[in-house]
């Protein structure tokens, strides 16, 4: 008989026990950044004009695709069948709860009337403003508004390509100054004009251009603007005592109120994170022989993400006419159809208290623990220390509702979960105990 034993390991860090969330820049707020944990799920949309299956993205500037080519693309841009509320109405059926739209990519055509650039929607054949009705609708509909802006900007730059990660990039057209200026001006037009939730940087790996310093100068400008504001990847940022290491959040604001990794996930860091990445991933425009990740492939990396207590992104890129792609929205509602059916162990909830393992993890929220099964048992084996101070009342199968058998041995107990099927799709269990669980420690599975 197979069997899942759970305990405990406690970690600590600097003689404090180690929570979900020990790391928080100072100026954050709380109660967004809860809120927005809360969530779980949200929709990244791309929109590119100067995107074509055939000649590329932002990314082809240069390398592959004329910047004039790119250029009579994005002049023929005519996305006329946008209907902002299909696109909310799209979210909200998907279940997700917050989205990011791109106002700007790398190519730097804003996509709103900007008058500090000649290279944005008054160019275009379309010039209903974008941002505006999903932001109305957004709101509308509860869901938080977020802005994706491209701090790298080929147009304003003069830049022949995009600079790549590692490499100084020239000094763009008019200095260096001049640019940081230029980014906190449209910065500035976003926030007042559009009152985003979320500002969602990218393009901000251009060091010695623009670093650190100018990541927290740009997060301070925000937060003067509009304090409820949250924001990431604001600058590269890392360790001190690893400055040549791999990326992490600092709380000085340059990285800003949250981290977030693209096309990966980490367990259960000491920051508040975000996954995000595309249905049809490396693709985030829209790309209709573009492969695409299978159902299992996204529900099992929604999965680690919220058990490692951080939340998911994903995107779609619309076509270009403005609507979303039916090839792509049927993708994401089959992901999301697990997303829905697990709602109550996703939503409001915090990764843990169990580490994650082959076996699985876990979320909880009030007296409630959930266990995420991505390893078929025939039984799992609770420890009275791990739960040590709560009496387990029952065990429900959330997809049946049905109670699951428990036996009380002299350790602990005995879940009996072999009426479920060993084929589902990561089928999740619920504990309900005496009482509110209150986190203390992680506790890890050992095999």
């Amino acid at each position: 008989m197979k069997k899942i034993v759970l305990t405990f390991i406690g970690f600590l860090l600097s003689g404090w026990v180690v929570a979900q969330v020990t790391m928080i820049n100072p100026k954050t707020d709380t109660r967004l950044l809860k809120d927005f944990e809360n969530r779980k799920l949200g929709l990244f949309v791309h929109w590119m004009a100067c995107h074509t299956p055939e000649t590329g993205d932002s990314w082809s500037i240069g390398n592959g695709t004329p910047k004039r080519v790119a250029d009579s693309i994005t002049l023929a841009w005519n996305p006329y069948k946008f209907n902002p509320k299909k696109i909310v109405d799209f979210a909200v059926k998907a279940g997700c709860k917050y989205m990011v739209v791109i106002s700007k990519h790398h190519d730097g055509f804003a996509i709103w009337n900007s008058k500090y650039s000649d290279w944005d929607l008054k160019r275009s054949k379309f010039k209903r403003d974008i941002l505006k009705e999903l932001e109305t609708e957004a709101h509308k509909r509860g869901l938080l508004f977020g802005i994706y802006y491209s701090i790298a900007d080929i147009h304003y730059a003069g830049w022949q390509s995009m600079p790549i990660a590692g490499k100084s990039p020239d000094i763009p057209t008019g200095g260096k100054d001049a640019f940081i200026k230029f980014v906190h001006n449209q910065v500035k037009e976003l926030i007042v004009n559009y009152k985003p939730d979320i500002m969602w940087f990218d393009g901000h790996w251009l060091d010695p251009l623009w670093g650190p310093k100018e990541g927290k100068e740009l997060y301070s400008f925000v937060k003067q603007l509009k304090p409820a504001t949250l924001s990431t990847r604001l600058s590269v940022t890392r360790a001190e005592d690893d400055t040549k290491g791999p990326e992490t959040f600092v709380t000085d604001g340059a990285a800003g109120d949250f981290f977030s990794y693209e096309a990966k996930t980490t367990d259960a860091p000491s920051f508040p994170w975000e996954a995000c990445t595309s249905v049809s991933y490396p693709v985030y425009a829209y790309e209709p022989d573009a492969k695409m990740h299978t159902k299992a492939e996204l529900v099992n990396t929604f999965n680690k993400v919220i058990c490692g207590n951080g939340n998911f992104l994903l995107n779609i890129g619309p076509e270009r006419t403005g609507e979303l792609p039916k090839r792509l929205t049927d993708r994401f509602l089959e992901f999301s159809s697990w997303v829905n059916m697990y709602k109550d162990a996703v939503y409001n909830t915090s990764g843990g208290p169990f580490k994650q393992g082959d076996w699985g993890g876990s979320t909880y929220k009030g007296s409630k623990i959930y266990l995420h099964l991505r390893k078929s048992a025939n039984s799992i084996h609770i420890l009275f220390e791990q739960i040590k101070g709560y009496k387990l009342k029952s065990v429900i199968n959330l997809k049946s509702g049905s109670n699951l058998k428990i036996e009380q041995v002299s350790d602990g107990y005995i879940i009996n979960t072999s009426s479920i099927d060993a084929k589902e799709l990561i089928p999740v269990i619920e504990l309900r105990l005496d009482r509110n669980y209150v986190f203390e420690k992680w506790i890890q599975l050992l095999t």
